[in-house]
């Protein structure tokens, strides 16, 4: 069982450390919402917990007797090498505690590239995969492969960092994911993640997030390395209304002619 909803943690998730945009979270959870509705069932996985933030935005979705799988070196940072994050397990069993339910949850301390799909699997098959371990072009490619083993047939896998001018390891290692014949393909662009699934289920997705968010749409059918997705980015503000600009000369002009004693 899950005992915080995700509109509960949701309005405390700026007190949790680490890097989320809150469209992407708001979409995330959208999506698991749908796969619950249309009988996918499964654990969630995040490979690079840090302290949990979209780790707990994921588990919140959640049904009783479905896991939560996090993986992260904790510890070990020692081999974290390009120092993408600094995960601290004290702080992420910290809020665990304080939004989920921990027995719910799986933590597997280690580096994912020493993993196999086995050591996730046997909680069932993953129906939400985050990728947000190490940066480099090796280690992107190596948890892509095991996020593709891993997940369920109709189920979804966010590449964090996928155009962070920053971590252009991220992009180098999806490309020779897709060049070395990875399965998994591209529909959607949310903000600092790009979602993947199996290519029988790209177009549902797509179908349903053009419904569901399309207050965050922007373009749609991009070229992407093969693929054509949809872009989704946060709601910008409502447009000032109109004569605003005249309202304010007015009230400007008040304000002086109060200041200079007219």
């Amino acid at each position: 069982m899950i005992t915080s909803t995700f509109n509960s943690y949701f309005s405390h998730i700026d007190e949790v450390d680490g890097w989320l945009d809150k469209t992407t979270a708001i979409i995330s959870n959208g999506l698991m919402r749908h796969q619950s509705a249309t009988g996918l069932t499964g654990p969630v996985c995040e490979i690079g917990v840090h302290h949990g933030k979209y780790f707990i935005a994921l588990a919140c979705g959640l049904c009783p007797n479905e896991k939560g799988i996090a993986i992260d070196l904790f510890e070990n940072q020692e081999e974290n090498i390009d120092h993408s994050g600094m995960g601290d397990r004290g702080m992420f069993e910290k809020n665990v505690a304080r939004f989920l339910y921990p027995p719910s949850i799986a933590v597997i301390s280690g580096n994912s590239t020493k993993l196999s799909a086995d050591n996730i699997s046997r909680y069932g098959g993953v129906r939400f995969f985050s990728v947000d371990g190490g940066h480099t072009e090796a280690i992107t490619l190596n948890d892509l492969r095991l996020a593709e083993r891993s997940i369920a047939t109709g189920g979804i896998v966010a590449l964090d960092d996928i155009l962070h001018q920053g971590w252009t390891g991220v992009i180098s290692g999806y490309v020779r994911y897709r060049q070395e014949g990875g399965k998994l393909r591209a529909f959607a662009l949310v903000p600092n993640k790009l979602l993947l699934t199996d290519e029988a289920s790209a177009a549902s997705y797509k179908d349903f997030m053009r419904t569901e968010f399309a207050h965050f749409a922007g373009r749609q059918d991009m070229e992407f390395i093969g693929d054509i997705v949809d872009l989704y980015v946060p709601q910008s503000s409502p447009p000032p209304r109109p004569g605003w600009l005249s309202r304010k000369k007015v009230r400007l002009g008040r304000k002086i002619r109060q200041w200079s004693g007219h």
